[in-house]
């Protein structure tokens, strides 16, 4: 049997970790050989010691098929990736990061779009938009392998990640150019982003793949307005909900408005901020830019005669207890006295 190279998207030496995702999902449906052999993988990670599919059959008294079918097993669920050499002997084995993703995808991982209307301001519809993935055959890459655009990309993925594509590197890389309709200039765009951000994993490199795909099929009106909100990327199902009830209420126009006064006022839930302002812009019946202009001059008139009001019944101005004496002095109303009077009278005393 061959030497295994086993590696993994992340490891900590010292340390074996098992995912709550995969206690959580995955433990009820595998079987005793499965699970020791996965659980043989994630120990042996920080270990670095060489092994093979023997190795795993004589730990647990299984035999070497049981062994490679539990292997297959886990990377239909994605938990690994094995590598073959010519002959189908197992040459290496990728651990990938068992998260929530991968057993509960998220809402924007498919992408709803904005159907477009006669009616620009119309009322408008939402329909998924499902990515595309074909399960490639190997009469398909023997087609392939007769593209000269393919065999760039193979180089190109070859260089980014430093090692031989495995049959589910491959796939990926096909499912890129084909289904996505990605050129090898476009994936090498997207390698170089993913690595540049850590993402050094194809199933990392996928995810972000698909979100650009996703992207270029946003109507013009939501990738506008997710701009005005300074949320750049894919907008989720429900933003895009908020987004679809405004383009059928409003125009484009206004919207973008709300959007960038929200995306100024707060830095979180700027679309729930968007849609009070909407709100309040409704109950005014406010449905035009120059309304909305003419609202805000009437409310800042407003608030600046207030302000004139406030300062015309503040109190006057105290003086000080100097001039407050001397104007108490000269109010007072002084006797008249003959002061030389007052003196004989002291003297005959």
């Amino acid at each position: 049997m061959s030497i295994i190279k086993l590696y993994a998207e992340e490891c900590d030496p010292g340390v074996t970790l098992i995912s709550n995702v995969f206690i959580d999902y995955m433990l009820k449906d595998a079987n005793d050989a499965q699970l020791k052999v996965y659980l043989y993988l994630i120990r042996h990670i920080t270990n670095h010691k060489p092994f093979d599919i023997s190795n795993i059959a004589d730990e647990f008294n299984h035999t070497e098929k049981d062994v490679i079918r539990s292997l297959k097993y886990w990377e239909q669920k994605q938990v690994l990736s094995l590598e073959f050499d010519a002959q189908g002997t197992v040459t290496g084995i990728e651990l990938h990061k068992v998260d929530e993703d991968l057993v509960n995808p998220r809402n924007n991982v498919h992408m709803f779009s904005v159907l477009p209307s006669n009616n620009e301001n119309s009322a408008v519809a939402a329909s998924e938009e499902a990515i595309p993935e074909t399960k490639f055959s190997g009469s398909d890459f023997v087609e392939l392998s007769k593209d000269t655009n393919w065999a760039s990309i193979k180089i190109i993925a070859e260089t980014y990640l430093e090692k031989t594509l495995t049959a589910t590197d491959l796939q990926t890389l096909a499912h890129l150019y084909k289904d996505l309709g990605f050129s090898a200039s476009d994936i090498d765009k997207i390698f170089d982003t993913c690595l540049t951000e850590g993402k050094k994993s194809m199933r990392s490199i996928k995810k972000s793949a698909e979100a650009k795909y996703l992207e270029s099929k946003l109507s013009p009106s939501v990738t506008a307005i997710m701009n005005a909100l300074g949320n750049k990327g894919v907008p989720t199902s429900d933003e895009l909900s908020y987004i679809n009830t405004w383009l059928s209420e409003m125009n484009l126009e206004l919207i973008l408005e709300g959007c960038k006064k929200a995306s100024m006022a707060t830095t979180t839930n700027r679309i729930k901020y968007a849609s009070g302002i909407f709100s309040n812009w409704k109950s005014k019946g406010i449905t035009t830019v120059e309304e909305m202009a003419k609202e805000e001059e009437k409310f800042r008139q407003s608030k600046e005669a207030k302000k004139q009001v406030v300062a015309c019944k503040a109190p006057a101005r105290s003086v000080s207890s100097t001039s407050a004496a001397t104007d108490m002095y000269r109010q007072y109303k002084h006797g008249n006295y003959d002061f030389e009077a007052l003196e004989r009278e002291l003297k005959t005393k």
